[in-house]
């Protein structure tokens, strides 16, 4: 290419900032997480006095005819009906009477049955209804949550400080550009998204502001300006990608490629085909970039 980076900036002196490098879960978040088991094995039992949330049966007597009905469900405190009605027996025991006013009419409802939904208590019989291997207690499910989900975060971590490396480089690097080499690049990847979001039935002429669609030509140049910046950025990963590698970036893609080839049970040709070179090549060696940059990233996160 004659497009390339000059003068690299040296991602050593970059600051990284704290909150990238988090990933150990907080114990605020374990809680939540128990909380959210003890409301998925939640019961249902029968109570002697309403409270806010039951389910309430009721026979319902009125004069009025449309209110005589051996059985009305109410749900207090959840807004489904009028909450005068709703929310009159609260307090009320089973077998007790309520009278309440609804509209011109007065109805008579007395409790039939309560049934109130109550979340499993927070313990190990909590936890032994999880039936995970091994897993039979409170302090051994936080264990497990964290061996289970931190090394994950983790490795996210890295890669999330290694991205954010890779804006540095690009953002803070000298670059001889190749207009041409650019606009081709650029152009190339416009023309493929844009008919991509076409047959996806997207329309890219509908304008961001006002009520003028664009034209084809138009919403393109619109993206080409969106897309311009990304060239620099794909010389940066480019560019880290051969020097942490010790490798040609033709030689990463083309492996890179034919793994994503396999992997998706296609060929190569066709992803080619498909999205051409730019979103192609550009995709491999940012993946190459963030591979190598997380391996020095890892460095910083808490052991």
């Amino acid at each position: 290419m004659k497009s390339r980076v000059t003068k690299p900036y040296d991602y050593h002196l970059a600051e990284i900032p704290q909150e990238l490098c988090l990933w150990r879960i907080p114990e605020e978040e374990l809680e939540q997480q128990i909380e959210t088991l003890s409301r998925n094995h939640a019961f249902e039992e029968d109570a002697d006095t309403v409270m806010m949330g039951d389910s309430v049966a009721c026979r319902s007597e009125s004069k009025a005819a449309r209110w005589n009905r051996p059985v009305m469900l109410f749900y207090p405190g959840r807004n489904i009906c009028d909450a005068d009605l709703e929310n009159a027996c609260v307090g009320a025991k089973l077998g007790e009477q309520r009278t309440v006013a609804i509209e011109s009419d007065e109805v008579q409802l007395t409790v039939t049955r309560i049934v109130r939904r109550s979340n499993m208590p927070i313990g190990d019989e909590l936890i032994a209804a999880e039936n995970i291997p091994g897993v039979t207690t409170l302090e051994a499910y936080k264990r497990w949550y964290r061996e289970t989900n931190e090394p994950d975060r983790r490795r996210n971590a890295a890669y999330r400080t290694a991205y954010y490396l890779t804006e540095q480089v690009a953002e803070k690097s000298e670059f001889e550009i190749d207009t041409e080499e650019k606009n081709t690049w650029v152009w190339e990847w416009v023309n493929r998204m844009y008919d991509a979001l076409v047959e996806a039935g997207m329309d890219p002429t509908i304008p961001k502001e006002g009520f003028d669609f664009l034209t084809e030509e138009e919403a393109k140049a619109d993206m080409f300006a969106q897309q311009e910046p990304s060239f620099r950025f794909y010389l940066a990963n480019l560019y880290l990608a051969e020097t942490l590698t010790g490798r040609n970036g033709e030689d990463i893609c083309k492996e890179r490629l034919k793994k994503v080839a396999e992997e998706n049970n296609t060929t190569e040709e066709a992803i080619m085909n498909t999205s051409g070179f730019a979103m192609v090549y550009g995709r491999m060696v940012s993946d190459a970039a963030l591979d190598e940059l997380s391996k020095y990233t890892v460095r910083f996160l808490e052991v």
